[in-house]
């Protein structure tokens, strides 16, 4: 990718679109989470704890002369004097520009807290650590026709929380200025798919799709969804303001494998009924095997 993609795709995923106020064509919806944890052993919960970290979602679309673009964006993180000590932070951005229905260019870029505990052991001897730096995994990736480039790079930083974005960010970028760029580790035959965060967001929003593809860090990855009507959680989220008066919900039950092959990874999402842009009223995914996390939308 050259310095001018490069300065392109950042300065696409980075700055806010400008939003004309009254505009049909300009679109921005923000929801922020409450982060819940399980500990399980066998798959059993054994220890569960509210409000261990937090997160938040975005959705903006905005017209250009290119076409219609469109940036999703989630992040989590963790608060340390609820969560034993553990710092984690991440986030992913994607940024796509499209036809009426069809993706022409996206670009991803996303940091992240290295996790390397495997085991409910080795997550336990991470608490409370005492460490002033941490270690982190930053990824860039663009998707236009048959063409996908990657880059990674691994790098240590201070121990940052949510409101030092910004440093991450730049650390991040610095750290990728670098990083050698490389190719898929697939065939493509034909237009290659959308990332997750856009293969989601069309999945979610089309309950007769069933399966899809994304790519994500060169990979080819397969997306099955389910939807299901849930009147109880629609009259809890009523309840709390998060729906408006006569929604409905819906469950959609998603799993997600590598094309290659490889261990599935399920996660479960609840959505308004029928909303054009929709955004999680909770998401439910287990990241280890010891681990499983919950994000409440927040009034």
């Amino acid at each position: 990718m050259t310095r001018r993609a490069i300065a392109r795709l950042l300065a696409c995923a980075l700055l806010p679109p400008v939003v004309r106020r009254g505009s049909a064509q300009e679109f921005t919806k923000e929801r922020r989470y409450r982060a819940d944890a399980q500990i399980l052993i066998l798959s059993l919960p054994i220890f569960r704890r509210s409000g261990v970290g937090g997160g938040s979602a975005s959705w903006r679309e905005w017209r250009e002369p290119g076409g219609l673009m469109r940036q999703l964006e989630f992040a989590g993180y963790s608060s340390p004097a609820r969560a034993g000590g553990l710092n984690r932070l991440g986030f992913i951005r994607e940024t796509s520009c499209r036809d009426e229905n069809t993706i022409r260019e996206s670009s991803y870029f996303g940091v992240m807290t290295a996790s390397p505990e495997e085991s409910a052991e080795e997550a336990h001897k991470a608490l409370h650590s005492t460490a002033k730096e941490a270690a982190y995994t930053a990824i860039e990736g663009r998707i236009a026709g048959r063409q996908v480039e990657t880059a990674t790079a691994h790098f240590t930083g201070p121990q940052l929380s949510p409101e030092h974005r910004a440093e991450l960010l730049a650390r991040a970028e610095q750290a990728l200025a670098t990083a050698p760029k490389k190719p898929p580790e697939f065939r493509t035959n034909g237009a290659v798919p959308a990332p997750f965060l856009h293969a989601l967001a069309d999945a979610l929003r089309a309950p007769a799709r069933g399966e899809s593809r994304y790519v994500y860090s060169g990979r080819l990855y397969r997306l099955w969804v389910r939807h299901t009507e849930d009147a109880k959680a629609a009259a809890y989220f009523r309840e709390r303001g998060l729906l408006r008066a006569g929604a409905g919900v819906v469950r959609v039950a998603g799993k997600v494998r590598r094309d290659a092959g490889g261990k599935e990874t399920d996660f479960r999402v609840w959505i308004e009924a029928g909303a054009i842009q929709p955004m999680p009223l909770r998401i439910d995914f287990q990241p280890k095997a010891y681990l499983r996390l919950v994000f409440e939308a927040e009034a």
